[in-house]
């Protein structure tokens, strides 16, 4: 091969790898976003649990409780 047809080798690979970046970032963005809101939505209803017990004592600050996986044996 020669140099020229390299190069426009390379010059045709560049949208390709825009694109493939492109598509890539925005997956990445939209998981990020559902595990943020996923997360907020925890904390939420570990504050609103905390604060609708009414009948027990008032703790100083809400405990966040983590949703655990159950391990299938």
């Amino acid at each position: 091969m020669q140099i020229w047809q390299i190069v426009v080798i390379c010059i045709l690979m560049i949208p390709l790898f825009l694109a493939a970046n492109y598509f890539i970032v925005k997956k990445m963005a939209a998981d990020r976003r559902s595990r943020d809101d996923r997360i907020e939505r925890a904390v939420s209803d570990s504050v609103a649990a905390s604060y609708a017990e009414k009948g027990l004592p008032r703790r100083s600050w809400p405990k966040y409780k983590a949703a655990r996986k159950n391990k299938k044996e």
